[in-house]
């Protein structure tokens, strides 16, 4: 955990805060407590080397010492333990996966890693060490430690990316192998210097198992732009295309993601001190291997359950490929979706010729056709897969035990001629830089940065603002709940997240319901007018209501009452009938008036508000001047 982790933690779970500078040497100290002094780690290897050699014999343990004026620097360090190097070679495909990961401790080195594949196509861990750097010198050395454990192999394949060094150790050391190269970091350069749409027919040339469909796509390319194939003959032209593959080798993996997959299993430790982390490897491998083995000693039948059911899966959806049976296991395959797709499969040859069954070792869509078709006596899917998906291959890359090993007061003690210094390298300015930088592509560079710095400001702001009002509720509350803990309120408010009780409804006031809730409340003076309007209205409404008890008169109204408009009337949105003119009206109209003011063009809005009464203000009353009393 980081300092900027374990800062949080404390503030999250414990609720007290720490300054960054004070965990980072609070943590210094409790990292030298538990593994000792970065220094001696170095000196300590030698004991762990010894202990590992005396458990676990024929291991290759080989630590390099560097001499600058007659004192001993660390150099580097390379392991390769024997159930790993036994289990490779009986268990897994002739397949390296080489690649380094930077080093975020103290020391700016690499973590170099020789992985292999097994059956299930899991990641496993063959030879591990540490490096200075990238350099030529330094993979010549780790890949010929590497040699020395698995020796030379008739068929073999490393992977690795574009290091330059790397390629040379490679071309050096195993010169009979065959070396892959990474297609994602071929691409990474590629577009560097290549932009455009015909270019993407890069990767389904990369993909192609024929050779012919390889030159279709690769020719468009090198059409387009001649430069392309100069480049890519001077800085890339190691094998990156599944068409030249080696089949015996049974891995079509265009890419280096294997070892991709090693740096991020083992990226929360790469700051330990290098016999810590060389330790924390071996144990991480032997739980592995732990726990891989109770997977084999399940398994039954002849190939690994989880491929019988993939190559079971693809079964499903072939309808578009039709089978004319040949006779004796061979056949003619028609896709219907492409009128130049027709191959032919021999299924006891393990065959097709579009080639994916050789370079994978497991039946291609095509074979799967002839075999689901044709009722063969007693067909097993098991038959047509290859021996390396076997559970007895699977079984003999984990049946070794990896001894565990006591702690370092039990290691042997071994004596050197002089102390292991600490490496040469120079410490840089400002603290341990603990991720990589990224580069443009990946979202890095000045918009990168610009917006992680934008969202470190967020992120600052925001804990400030926290812990500002993680205050003030501190000082605000003197009472303390009882049930949460919290402070401000108490275990019977509404406050409280566990009583489940909710803040009850204010009663509304006596004038909201005449003036609205968020209304100002009138004056006196303004209420005093509306009660001589309210009385005002009363009169006029009991005048209408004599007025409706007298016998009909045609001259109740002139034509300057019945064309005032009234409010209702104004603010009904359909036509009034005539029948709600005369209701409405506030004086009584007989049905031949209203017949007579409709034909003369009248308004017909008969209703019409009573007139408002205003009261007439008193005027102010004079002030007299006092008299002055005189003695």
């Amino acid at each position: 955990m980081g300092p900027k982790e374990l800062q949080e933690t404390l503030q999250d779970e414990h609720k007290c805060i720490i300054h960054y500078d004070t965990i980072c040497r609070g943590r210094q100290i409790a990292l030298r407590e538990l593994y000792g002094k970065w220094e001696e780690s170095f000196q300590l290897l030698f004991n762990w080397r010894a202990e590992v050699l005396k458990r676990c014999p024929g291991s290759v343990v080989e630590i390099g010492i560097k001499e600058v004026d007659n004192k001993l620097y660390f150099h580097r360090f390379f392991c390769a333990l024997k159930p790993c190097i036994e289990g490779f070679l009986e268990g897994c495909r002739p397949y390296l996966s080489v690649d380094s990961t930077a080093l975020n401790g103290r020391w700016n080195g690499h973590l170099a890693a020789a992985c292999g594949i097994d059956g299930h196509n899991w990641m496993y861990p063959v030879a591990f060490g540490f490096i200075d750097s990238e350099t030529t010198d330094n993979w010549t050395w780790f890949m010929t430690q590497l040699h020395k454990a698995i020796g030379d192999l008739p068929v073999l394949a490393i992977s690795s990316d574009a290091c330059k060094g790397l390629e040379n150790a490679v071309k050096n050391v195993f010169p009979q192998a065959e070396h892959r190269e990474c297609f994602r970091h071929l691409m990474n350069n590629f577009i560097k210097r290549f932009v455009g749409d015909v270019f993407s027919k890069m990767y389904p040339a990369a993909r192609a198992y024929r050779e012919s469909v390889f030159n279709y796509f690769y020719k468009s390319v090198t059409d387009a732009c001649p430069d392309v194939l100069v480049w890519m003959e001077a800085h890339h032209y190691k094998l990156w295309m599944r068409s030249s593959f080696n089949p015996e080798i049974k891995c079509d993996y265009i890419t280096n993601n294997l070892a991709e997959v090693f740096n991020n299993w083992i990226r929360d430790w790469k700051d330990l001190p290098v016999v810590e982390l060389a330790d924390k490897l071996r144990e991480m491998i032997m739980v592995l291997w732990a726990k891989r083995r109770k997977i084999s000693e399940r398994l039954t039948g002849k190939i690994l359950p989880a491929v019988i059911q993939q190559c079971k899966a693809r079964t499903r959806g072939l309808g578009h490929l039709t089978v004319v049976d040949g006779g004796r296991a061979a056949a003619e395959i028609w896709d219907t979706t492409n009128t130049h797709s027709r191959h032919v499969v021999k299924s006891d040859m393990h065959e097709c010729t579009c080639l994916e069954w050789q370079h994978t070792g497991k039946p291609c869509q095509h074979a799967l056709a002839l075999i689901t078709s044709v009722p063969w006596p007693n067909v097993n899917m098991e038959d047509f897969v290859h021996e390396y998906y076997s559970v007895d291959r699977f079984k003999s890359a984990y049946k070794r035990l990896i001894e565990p090993l006591p702690d370092r007061s039990q290691w042997p003690d071994v004596d050197l001629p002089d102390v292991i210094k600490a490496p040469l390298d120079k410490k840089t300015a400002g603290r341990y830089r603990k991720l990589r930088i990224k580069g443009f592509l990946e979202g890095g560079g000045s918009k990168g940065k610009k917006a992680a710095k934008e969202a470190a400001n967020e992120a600052d702001k925001q804990a400030a603002n926290e812990a500002e009002q993680g205050k003030k509720k501190m000082i605000r509350g003197k009472r303390k709940c009882k049930g949460c803990g919290e402070l401000g309120h108490g275990e019977t408010s509404y406050k409280c997240h566990l009583n489940g009780t909710k803040k009850r409804k204010r009663k509304p006031r006596k004038n909201t319901t005449k003036y609205g809730e968020n209304a100002k409340i009138p004056t006196k003076r303004a209420r005093k007018g509306e009660k001589s309007q309210a009385t005002a209205t009363a009169e006029s409404t009991a005048a209408f209501n004599d007025q409706e008890m007298a016998p009909p008169s045609p001259n109740v109204c002139n034509e300057e009452e019945l064309a005032a408009p009234a409010p209702n009337a104004l603010s009904s949105p359909t036509r009034l009938t005539r029948e709600q003119i005369i209701q409405n009206s506030p004086v009584r109209v007989t049905r031949g008036r209203l017949q007579t003011l409709l034909g003369e063009g009248v308004d017909p809005i008969l209703v019409a508000s009573p007139k408002k009464t205003v009261q007439k203000r008193s005027p102010p009353k004079k002030l007299k001047p006092r008299r002055l009393k005189t003695n």
